[in-house]
């Protein structure tokens, strides 16, 4: 559900920090519309010069606040067993990505409780600050909206559909009452989807009203709930058929693969032509190096083909997705769709080559499950 392009600023308790491209659209109109409407409305004093300097800072510590929130999810979720593997920052705010769900209700609530949590504290803070501050404007004036925000973001994260952590919290209780967690996750998305549809029709309403800019804005945090809401039980639905399948069970292990010596021109006559992949590991005496894809050698004139040869041009090892056989394939079907990739190499401990494992290779284990349970 997350665009894809993005780049880390740094760690947090060891935890990487990722912005998504698409942050900068969410911050550049917040910033805008705090510097342009809310400041000069609530406080006609100010100049136009502060008011967009003031619509900048609150602006940062509003995301700094997303991040507390996040960090909080994913310090609890660390703590009770849960790898975390980023926290990103995009358009609809945050997010923790975790490689696993808990494996415990205790555990669900203890990590989805955390955010709004942390987000009340901070709304205590602010106010704190703005309290004492009333000698100080400008002060006074930037701790009341993040006092605010963050109370508002508290409170939304609440409401009891998934996957919001309110949809987390209502998920762990049917878990505890039923010990379904298929059944509990089907139950808190579709409360999830209820609410994404009731915010796309205010929106609508709004945008009736004349107010184009909120109406869009929220009809786009519906659609991006709704769409969350069905993945996230699509996704449990998707573990459960793959429950106890290893890598190993179901990739590809005959892989055609291709000496480093062989040049670009023998390449493409000799494997490209031949076999039709577009994509062929280069490998020399047991020993995996990297890839070759056909968009390498596509992308250098053809009169050096003769002239290079596949390690000029090859991508190595340590720049490839690789997945260890022994792991989950659930786990598999997450690396590919989260980092957007047409297959995985699967390498054994002592990084040799032992097969390959697609998207269509995991669907194919899905369809047959999915055909032989009906």
């Amino acid at each position: 559900m997350i665009p894809k392009s993005s780049f880390k600023i740094g760690k947090i308790f060891n935890i990487s920090v990722e912005i998504n491209y698409t942050w900068f659209i969410i911050f550049g109109l917040i910033s805008l519309s705090l510097g342009t409407s809310y400041f000069p409305i609530e406080y006609p004093q100010f100049s136009k010069t502060l008011d967009l300097f003031l619509g900048i800072i609150t602006a940062v510590f509003f995301f700094l606040s997303v991040l507390l929130h996040e960090l909080s999810h994913s310090l609890v979720a660390r703590r009770n067993g849960v790898v975390i593997r980023r926290i990103t920052l995009f358009i609809f705010g945050g997010i923790a990505q975790m490689t696993s769900e808990p494996s415990k209700p205790k555990e669900e609530f203890k990590m989805a409780i955390a955010g709004p949590a942390m987000s009340f504290f901070l709304s205590s803070v602010f106010g704190l600050v703005y309290w004492f501050s009333r000698d100080f404007l400008v002060v006074n004036a930037v701790s009341l909206y993040l006092a605010e925000i963050n109370l508002m973001l508290g409170i939304f994260n609440l409401f009891p559909g998934f996957p919001l952590d309110g949809g987390r919290i209502l998920r762990s209780f049917i878990w505890r009452i039923t010990g379904d967690l298929t059944k509990a996750t089907k139950i808190a998305s579709s409360a999830g989807e209820v609410f994404a549809a009731l915010l796309i029709f205010s929106g609508f309403l709004i945008i009736l009203g004349g107010s184009w800019i909120n109406g869009i804005w929220l009809t786009f945090i519906g659609w991006f709930l709704h769409h969350a809401a069905q993945a996230s039980y699509q996704n449990i639905v998707f573990e459960n058929m793959l429950a106890g399948i290893k890598v190993s069970d179901i990739m590809t292990k005959d892989v055609e693969v291709v000496t480093p010596s062989i040049t670009l021109e023998h390449l493409v006559n000799e494997y490209f032509m031949r076999f039709r992949h577009s994509r062929f590991p280069v490998v020399l005496e047991d020993k995996f190096l990297g890839m070759i894809t056909f968009y390498d050698v596509k992308n250098i004139p053809r009169e050096k083909w003769s002239e290079l040869k596949v390690e000029d041009v090859l991508i190595p090892l340590e720049e490839l997705e690789t997945i260890k056989p022994e792991e989950k394939s659930i786990r598999a079907l997450a690396k590919l769709s989260r980092d957007d990739v047409g297959y995985l190499l699967v390498v054994d401990d002592s990084q040799k080559l032992i097969g390959l494992v697609t998207r269509m290779d995991i669907m194919r284990v899905i369809r047959l499950k999915s055909e032989l349970e009906v």
